[in-house]
């Protein structure tokens, strides 16, 4: 399991972020796969999430799951289960843990030091796009009331810029400040953990509580999976948070 090494978490909150060791799952989804959509068994999967899961000192019964499409699907959850459609959840009731899968895009977690709430956010460049993290945090501010200065973000393990390579329609979809062009072609790397953590400081957040984990999901093959390096048939990692009973 991944922590943040920077950031100091308060008494109330727990997360962590998953990779690939560890479970019990075989080729192509070896070992510790999180996810059932690509042709592991259930069995498998279960077990993989409860070997992580207890290193949080969390059951399944208490995850609360978002049904990823890559979109801008906010919202604030206060039961376990599964939600169709959401690419970020938000809760503000102890003892529910909030989980994002991910294989390149990056999984983001928020929490505050003086208010109980916790986020789970999964953004790629479809999500960058459309700006899930800033509605995620707006959300936050704004609907819930918290100080922007007392929040935290983690944000683990996803492509780094030297493995993102992109089309040239990027250049109408981002700043060049988040684009490095590529020599002789059209074509561009895109630094989508930059824009996460320019989009949480443009919300309020203070740069000092922002940490992104050193890993890039593509070059560090034996810690993860990806879907860029590997194709459709690889395995998931999942990111939890929650507040503590």
């Amino acid at each position: 399991m991944l922590l943040p090494q920077r950031l100091s978490l308060p008494t109330n909150i727990s997360l962590g972020f998953s990779n690939r060791q560890g479970g019990i799952s075989p080729q192509p989804f070896q070992s510790l796969n999180m996810s059932i959509t690509q042709g592991d068994s259930v069995d498998n999967v279960s077990m993989n999430r409860q070997l992580f899961l207890n290193k949080i000192g969390v059951t399944q019964n208490q995850l609360a799951q978002p049904i990823q499409i890559s979109r801008d699907g906010v919202r604030l959850v206060d039961s376990p289960g599964n939600y169709e459609n959401q690419d970020a959840l938000i809760t503000v009731t102890p003892g529910l843990f909030l989980s994002v899968l991910t294989a390149d895009c990056s999984p983001i977690l928020i929490w505050s030091d003086e208010s109980p709430v916790a986020a789970a956010v999964h953004s790629g460049w479809q999500g960058s796009e459309l700006n899930i993290l800033g509605q995620t945090l707006h959300k936050i501010i704004d609907t819930l009331q918290i100080d922007p200065s007392s929040l935290y973000l983690a944000i683990g393990p996803g492509l780094s810029q030297d493995n993102f390579e992109v089309g040239p329609e990027f250049g109408e979809k981002f700043s060049v400040t988040y684009l490095r062009a590529q020599s002789k072609t059209d074509r561009f790397y895109f630094d989508n953990n930059r824009f996460l953590v320019d989009t949480a400081i443009q919300s309020g957040v203070l740069a000092e509580h922002i940490e992104v984990l050193p890993f890039c999901t593509f070059r560090d093959g034996k810690l993860f999976f990806s879907h860029r390096r590997d194709g459709v048939q690889t395995g998931r990692m999942m990111s939890v948070i929650g507040i503590n009973i």
